[in-house]
């Protein structure tokens, strides 16, 4: 071999080392780092929707009475659990077939308890129940349950016990009078249990009753208690959802009591007490359970 060709393959084999340097440098030079994982994206859970609540009213917000005492019920609702909620009622719904068409559109609209506030909507309530075997019925005063269907009530006699005593002790003439609405048992129970009250405290009362055959109506009912104070009675007990009787008493010098809400205002004069119901504990409770 000459002495050229070995200096050739000399320079050869130096390239060669110094180029394997050289990848090996540059490669150690340019390892990538290995990115970060991505930090994962946070999902709100979606929020429940609101339990839909409605109420079916025998008669006005306004009555002062039976309706307005449920409708502050409602309106506890309301406060106790906020958006969790959403409640909404209809007044004036009469106890007919109306009560039927009006109780089923209700649970056709989504409302998942559905508050029937008055005896007559038993028999609508029972028949709408097992079309809807997701909502959850309640009814008012009634006797009558289904798998979904229960009822509730106020023991609305011990007030009238109690406003029997207040009566049999204010009474002149022992003629005590009672407005009345419809001859049911709860009714009737009332009438009793004020009557049995005077009489614990003034054996020579008597009671007299006159019948409106309806809930809410204040001529009638304003009608009946001139009638029981022109036949003697000068303190006046009623089972009806308006003001007109103790605003009839005022009028006419007597007394009387307020039914269901504080009706004070109504005839601060004639007004002996007034038998108030809370519906709101309830209410609440039911609205847990559902």
């Amino acid at each position: 071999m000459t002495d050229l060709s070995k200096r050739s393959l000399m320079k050869v084999a130096a390239l060669t080392a110094l180029t394997s340097a050289v990848l090996i440098g540059c490669g150690k030079k340019e390892e990538a780092v290995p990115a970060a994982a991505p930090a994962p994206a946070v999902v709100e859970a979606p929020k429940p929707e609101p339990l839909k609540i409605a109420f079916a009213y025998v008669g006005p917000v306004g009555d002062g009475g039976w309706t307005f005492a449920h409708d502050n019920g409602r309106k506890a609702l309301e406060a106790e659990f906020g958006d969790k909620i959403v409640t909404s009622f209809v007044e004036n719904v009469p106890e007919s077939a109306d009560a039927e068409r009006v109780i089923r559109d209700l649970a056709g609209q989504g409302n998942k308890l559905i508050f029937g506030t008055t005896f007559g909507y038993m028999e609508p309530m029972l028949k709408i129940a097992p079309d809807f075997k997701d909502v959850k019925f309640e009814h008012a005063t009634g006797y009558k349950t289904a798998e979904n269907m229960r009822t509730y009530d106020s023991r609305t006699y011990e007030g009238a016990y109690m406003a029997g005593v207040i009566a049999g002790s204010m009474t002149k003439s022992n003629k005590l009078g009672v407005v009345a609405s419809i001859p049911i048992p709860e009714v009737i129970r009332n009438i009793n249990s004020f009557t049995m009250g005077a009489q614990s405290v003034n054996p020579k009362v008597t009671t007299s009753v006159v019948w409106v055959n309806g809930w809410f109506d204040p001529p009638k009912e304003t009608e009946a208690a001139t009638s029981l104070i022109n036949g003697g009675a000068d303190v006046l007990f009623q089972n009806t959802d308006s003001s007109a009787v103790l605003q009839t008493a005022e009028k006419l010098g007597k007394r009387a009591f307020g039914w269901d809400s504080d009706m004070t205002a109504y005839g601060p004069k004639a007004h002996l007490g007034s038998a108030i119901i809370n519906w709101a504990p309830y209410y609440i409770k039911a609205t847990k359970d559902a």
